[in-house]
C-alpha cells in the first residue's frame, strides 16, 4: 500500500485505465493533503493507497498519481512533417495499408477509423479521436494541437523494414528517436521522449533515487528505463539486449512473470 506502482507504457493514460482498474491503483486513494502529510512524516496515518504516477507515450507524458499531467515534450512542426513524409513515402511505395496514431497529451488521434484504430478502441478500450490529416495539421500549424509522438501501425514485415529506414533517419535527424514495443507498430518521438527520462522525472516527483526503483520490461523501449533503476527485471520473453542489462530474468508475460517475481521478492 505504501509502494507506488507505476505503469510505464507507450500508450496514452486512457489506454492504461483497464489495467489501473484491474490493479485497483485508484481505489481508496489518499487525498492530496493526506499524501503531502505522508511525504513529510513517512507515516500512512490514513491507511489509504498512496498515489501511483504513470509514464505514458514512452516517456513523452508524465502523470502524477492523480492522473494530472506534470510534464510533457512534443515533436516540433518540422520534426512532425519530416516524419510524416518518411512514413507516407515508405508505405506508399510498398503499396501496403498503414495507420498513424498521433499522441496528444491524454488522447490518441487517428486520421480515419480503420483496422488498428478500431482494435485499440474495441480490444484495448482506449478512446480514440478521428481527425482527417489536413485538419489535424492545420491545428498543429495554428499551435492548437501539439503532438507528443507518432505510432505507425502496419503488417509485421513492413514495420520491420521501416525500422531499418528509421535507423538511418534518426542518425540524420538527431533530435528524434524511435522505439518498438510490439512487432506490428513502431514509435517516432523527440530525443528526450523515452522511459528513462520518465523515470528521472518520477525520481523528483516521488523523492526517491535509483536504489529504490524496481523495473520490469521486455522491449527495446525499456532499455533506457533499466539505465535509471538499480533493479531491472527482464521478462522471459524480453529481447536479449534487455536481458543483458537485467539483474534477474523472470518468467514470460504469458506465464505471469511479473507476479512470479514480485512473490519471490516480497513474500
Amino acid at each position: 500500500m505504501n509502494i507506488p506502482f507505476v505503469i510505464a507504457t507507450g500508450k496514452s493514460i486512457q489506454g492504461t485505465m483497464m489495467l489501473r482498474n484491474d490493479l485497483g491503483l485508484d481505489k481508496n486513494l489518499m487525498s492530496k493533503e493526506e499524501y503531502r502529510n505522508f511525504v513529510t512524516t513517512n507515516q500512512n496515518l490514513s491507511q489509504k493507497r498512496i498515489p501511483s504516477p504513470a509514464i505514458c507515450a514512452n516517456g513523452c507524458v508524465i502523470y502524477d498519481g492523480y492522473k494530472e499531467i506534470q510534464d510533457q515534450i512534443y515533436l516540433t512542426t518540422e520534426e512532425l512533417l519530416k516524419s510524416l513524409d518518411l512514413i507516407d513515402n515508405f508505405f506508399t511505395k510498398l503499396n501496403i495499408d498503414y495507420e498513424v496514431a498521433f499522441y496528444v497529451g491524454s488522447y490518441t488521434y487517428f486520421n480515419a477509423d480503420k483496422y488498428y484504430s478500431s482494435r485499440i478502441r474495441d480490444d484495448f478500450k482506449e478512446p480514440i479521436r478521428i481527425l482527417p490529416r489536413n485538419e489535424l495539421l492545420e491545428k498543429v500549424h495554428n499551435n492548437t494541437l501539439k503532438i507528443n509522438k507518432l505510432c505507425i501501425f502496419s503488417e509485421v514485415e513492413a514495420i520491420t523494414g521501416f525500422r531499418s529506414e528509421l535507423e538511418t533517419f534518426t542518425k540524420n535527424n538527431t533530435s528524434l528517436i524511435y522505439a518498438q514495443g510490439d512487432p506490428y507498430c513502431i514509435d517516432i518521438m523527440p530525443l528526450l521522449g523515452n522511459k528513462g527520462q520518465g523515470i528521472q522525472a518520477l525520481k523528483k516527483l516521488l523523492h526517491v533515487n535509483s536504489d529504490n526503483i524496481l523495473c520490469f520490461g521486455d522491449g527495446n523501449n525499456d532499455l533506457t528505463m533499466f539505465q535509471e533503476c538499480k533493479y531491472g527485471i527482464a521478462m522471459g520473453n524480453a529481447i536479449d539486449a534487455l536481458k543483458a542489462k537485467s539483474v534477474y530474468v523472470t518468467k514470460s508475460n504469458a506465464e505471469d512473470g511479473l507476479a512470479f517475481a514480485l512473490e519471490k521478492i516480497f513474500l
